[in-house]
């Protein structure tokens, strides 16, 4: 990443540089009681060592959890309060050192202590980047489903290096990049071109991803506790859930990002069917998104397992499905009611479509 960007929001500032001269700063600046710093086990092997001698911190307590989603669950939020006891008062800081997961927790651990000590993200994945740690939501798994429990809260400002990009594995950047092509589908179709162009160069990943935090922004400033046309974010997130929390269940979870990519392309065929739209208006899309990302498997007769996930995904209303559909690429629509029924048949579709 050459030279250095700020992103600033009505509620959100992000630093996007290599050398993190902004998070220097903030250090320097800061006058905390106590620094806390959250990492998972991968973290705090490979990115903690550094992060102490890039911010040359001195007196911190470093706290660290399991990765994976599994981690994500109140009994490890109480376990942080437990550590953070005994040193945290009002005027400490939480450092969100990690990916999704990380920042997802660490968010909703600060947010109810003392009700709400400062926190900040320094995520360390592509989806942590793009996604998780911007737009001020943070949550906790529940009951077996995803993101049960949280709160909108914002961080003291989200600093980011594609420096950390080096640890991944290829399936976590994989995964992050279904993140982006939803966005790319709700941006509309010039920035859908740009994106699949682009898809495979990593040289320009820093362009991408400053791209990514500002389209997120951008909705998050219109509609920041999720009214109105924040909504569109959950684009391949009603069924992409579903699958997630099923698959958790089984004790075979997968990326986040595989489980949204089968979630918009189920997503995508429904918002055909409900439309009555031509046949296969979103066969490029389909198409990529079949070809990039792996298939979530099930079958047939653990569908109707699937879809009770559905039944209490946090964004209906009234008991009313919601899902986003897509009238046409860069047309989202978020207030349709569609019946548990249709989603059914696209789970369905979803699994024709691989057995062909």
């Amino acid at each position: 990443m050459s030279g250095s960007k700020t992103i600033k929001g009505k509620f959100q500032r992000v630093y996007i540089d290599a050398e993190f001269k902004s998070l220097k700063h903030f250090f320097r600046k800061a006058d905390y009681s106590s620094i806390i710093i959250l990492t998972d086990s991968n973290t705090e092997r490979l990115c903690l060592p550094d992060f102490i001698s890039v911010c040359k911190l001195k007196n911190y307590l470093s706290v660290s959890i399991p990765p994976g989603e599994q981690s994500k669950c109140l009994a490890t939020a109480e376990k942080l309060w437990e550590q953070m006891m005994p040193i945290a008062d009002r005027n400490s800081v939480l450092v969100n050192l990690g990916g999704g997961m990380i920042t997802d927790i660490g968010g909703f651990v600060a947010s109810v202590f003392k009700r709400g000590i400062d926190f900040i993200h320094v995520p360390t994945t592509l989806l942590s980047m793009v996604d998780a740690s911007i737009g001020g939501k943070t949550a906790v798994d529940f009951a077996n489903h995803k993101n049960q429990l949280g709160t909108f809260a914002q961080p003291k400002a989200v600093f980011i290096s594609d420096g950390w990009l080096n640890t991944l594995p290829a399936e976590q950047l994989l995964s992050a990049k279904a993140e982006m092509a939803k966005q790319a589908m709700l941006a509309g179709t010039k920035e859908w071109q740009k994106f699949i162009l682009n898809f495979d160069n990593e040289h320009n990943i820093s362009d991408q991803i400053c791209q990514a935090v500002e389209f997120k922004i951008k909705i998050a400033d219109k509609d920041l506790v999720e009214k109105s046309v924040r909504k569109q974010l959950n684009f391949g997130h009603t069924i992409g859930h579903a699958l997630e929390s099923f698959c958790l269940q089984k004790s075979k979870p997968v990326p986040h990002g595989f489980a949204i990519a089968a979630g918009m392309i189920c997503e995508l065929n429904l918002s055909e069917n409900y439309y009555g739209l031509k046949a296969n208006p979103f066969g490029e899309q389909l198409e990529f998104l079949n070809e990039k990302f792996p298939k979530i498997n099930f079958n047939e007769k653990e569908i109707d397992e699937i879809t009770s996930f559905i039944a209490n995904d946090k964004k209906n209303n009234h008991g009313k499905i919601k899902p986003v559909l897509i009238k046409r690429i860069g047309k989202p629509e978020w207030d349709a009611e569609v019946k548990i029924e249709m989603i059914a048949d696209s789970l369905k579709k979803y699994i024709d479509a691989y057995a062909k």
